[in-house]
């Protein structure tokens, strides 16, 4: 994911990229000869040589508190990558340091800046879909043998959690999980979660890594009918209620299916350029606090699982 926060960095104008750090010699040197800058081994030393704006990173989440304290420590500005940290202890720990430094901290949620999704907020926001009443996620592929230090729940599901909050805003009152390791040598590979929120919604979450087909879908079904989400084609359709547009709200009957158009562009691009926007301002769009709930749902989650109970919140 570094050589894409990099990438990203260096194709934006008012962004001069100083320096690229990977603990991994021939990749730092790699990458910092292709975007024509500087290169590091260690962190430790990016900070004692280089005077920074701000940093992105980008590193396996057991090395996210680690990195991110150096640099809030120096006051730069951060973009962490979700999750924000393995542990919820961790990740406490980063946003009082942030706070307490007023230094501007923004975690990866990505899919907050997928183009689909800002458009589905808008609409969301405007009543067009009535009153909601179920979620349902499908973030499914095969499995991808670089992430060994956490689970699908930390890894996958914190950004279904966060987009979910960002569209209800609503508190959960509890959760069921189950889980299943099948290929993954210490945690968990496929999770399945019920999450009940206050207001009466639905959420289904359906994550895994075992799946031969990579699937990344978000469906929203209210009263006047149902959005879907394609998180990679960056799709947004609309399903209508034909009986709620002729005011029978005692049934459900199959309508018109509209594409809603949208103007496609890379979200990783959307979320950095944001970030260099707005680094000097604390109140960036997704906070240390947005990652840090997305973080603790998905140990709830966790929690269900594992004790094959209910979790409730609020």
């Amino acid at each position: 994911m570094g050589q894409n926060h990099a990438r990203v960095l260096f194709n934006i104008d008012s962004v001069h990229l100083a320096a690229v750090v990977d603990a991994d010699k021939n990749q730092a040197e790699r990458i910092a000869k292709k975007y024509n800058a500087r290169w590091y081994t260690t962190y430790q030393e990016l900070f004692e040589k280089e005077q920074l704006d701000a940093v992105t990173i980008a590193v396996p989440t057991k090395y996210h508190k680690t990195c991110t304290i150096a640099a809030l420590e120096r006051k730069i500005p951060v973009l962490l990558e979700k999750p924000i940290a393995a542990t919820i202890e961790e990740a406490q720990e980063i946003i009082a340091l942030a706070r307490a430094n007023n230094v501007p901290l923004m975690i990866g949620h990505i899919e907050r800046f997928n183009p689909a999704v800002i458009e589905l907020k808008k609409r969301l926001d405007s009543g067009e879909l009535g009153e909601i009443y179920k979620i349902e996620v499908q973030r499914i592929g095969p499995f991808p043998e670089r992430i060994a230090d956490v689970g699908v729940t930390i890894d996958l599901s914190v950004h279904d959690i966060d987009i979910i909050h960002y569209v209800m805003n609503a508190p959960i009152e509890r959760i069921y999980a189950e889980t299943q390791q099948r290929l993954h040598i210490s945690h968990e590979d496929s999770l399945i979660a019920l999450i009940t929120y206050q207001n009466g919604v639905l959420g289904v979450i359906n994550v895994n890594y075992l799946s031969p087909t990579k699937t990344r879908q978000l469906s929203i079904f209210g009263k006047k009918g149902m959005f879907r989400v394609n998180y990679l084609t960056q799709e947004l359709s609309f399903y209508e209620n034909k009986s709620f547009a002729l005011n029978d709200w005692s049934s459900v009957s199959e309508g018109d299916v509209r594409m809603i158009n949208i103007q496609k562009k890379e979200p990783l691009q959307l979320e950095i350029e944001h970030f260099v926007r707005h680094f000097n301002d604390p109140s960036m769009l997704v906070s240390g606090e947005d990652g840090l709930h997305a973080l603790q749902i998905a140990h709830s989650i966790l929690q269900s699982a594992r004790m094959k109970q209910v979790i409730h919140h609020g």
